[in-house]
């Protein structure tokens, strides 16, 4: 959302990208938390120090009761607009489909996501969102993000 954590911290608190961001997408046997910031080649290890410091603050740091409201309202709101659109209403129940779940749980998303608590919050955190468990794509000019990078100790390859 708008107002997440790498906002106001990578955007709003450093100004080293206009729009950082973090999407979780799952799957039935795994699940992807990508987070991208489309920054200048001379502060890409600053940027990712800054995400490493946000995931590992969910690790390590309940979130205060307000964010998490304030995150449930979004994604609930969030969801319902997209739901108005037949192909998005078409691509979940086949999301749905393909992992095997039924289609109620279309309607059940909501509900669940309003029971989410801060226990809940820590568990997922300290489970999925370590930074060490991250792979790093970065692009730019391989001598500038090379030397950014360096030093994290980050196995490099590079790709044409």
């Amino acid at each position: 959302m708008f107002g997440s954590r790498l906002i106001k911290n990578i955007r709003e608190d450093k100004g080293y990208t206009y729009s950082p961001f973090a999407s979780l997408e799952t799957r039935r046997e795994v699940g992807v938390l990508e987070t991208r910031a489309d920054v200048r080649n001379e502060v890409t290890g600053a940027t990712l120090n800054e995400i490493d410091y946000e995931l590992d603050r969910m690790v390590t740091t309940s979130p205060p009761a307000d964010e998490i409201t304030r995150a449930q309202r979004y994604l609930v709101g969030f969801k319902a607009i997209l739901l108005q659109l037949q192909g998005r209403v078409a691509s979940q129940l086949a999301s749905l489909w393909v992992n095997g779940l039924p289609q109620e749980e279309l309607g059940a998303e909501s509900d669940k996501i309003q029971k989410v608590t801060v226990s809940d919050v820590d568990r997922a955190a300290a489970k999925y969102f370590p930074a060490f468990r991250q792979t790093i794509v970065a692009v730019g000019e391989e001598k500038v993000v090379r030397d950014q990078l360096a030093p994290f100790g980050l196995e490099m390859q590079t790709t044409p």
